[in-house]
């Protein structure tokens, strides 16, 4: 067979991409498998609905990576107000994705998190402050100038 032929040429391309398909499907498949998910989401005891460990977690693990959108504090009212996060200036907050606005509040915290800007913008990283279990509600400290704004 000529090594110019279009036959040859159409046989290794379908050939390449086949292999292709098989490569990221054994890749997509392990990686769904390792993927843990270490929030769920139900009824809370201390108030309303809030998250527990799906898995252990270990001291130190991130356990959420949450995209967060800082907003004006003009742009936050009603309800809305106590589910967000100070932003990185006095008058603007954080309205954070996934999870991490359902965490509740405790002094004894087993969650504590931090701001990490990002290339593609802030994002609010949770981690855990000891071991976990399974099952566990995830508690952070709200803070004493949350608590602030809303005596009296």
């Amino acid at each position: 067979m000529d090594l110019n032929s279009p036959l040859l040429t159409a046989l290794l391309f379908s050939a390449g991409m086949f292999s292709g398909f098989l490569i990221s499907r054994y890749f997509n498949k392990r990686g769904k498998q390792s993927m843990k998910h270490n929030v769920t989401i139900a009824a809370s005891s201390v108030s309303g609905r809030g998250a527990f460990a799906s898995n252990k977690i270990m001291n130190g693990a991130v356990i959420e990576r949450c995209p967060a959108l800082e907003v004006t504090d003009k742009d936050i009212g009603g309800e809305l107000l106590n589910y967000v996060f100070y932003g990185s200036r006095e008058n603007s907050r954080l309205v954070v994705m996934g999870n991490g606005m359902l965490f509740n509040h405790s002094f004894t915290p087993n969650v504590a998190y931090y701001l990490e800007q990002t290339d593609i913008g802030h994002e609010l990283i949770l981690y855990a402050l000891r071991d976990i279990e399974k099952g566990e509600e995830l508690f952070y400290n709200y803070g004493d100038e949350w608590w602030a704004t809303r005596q009296g």
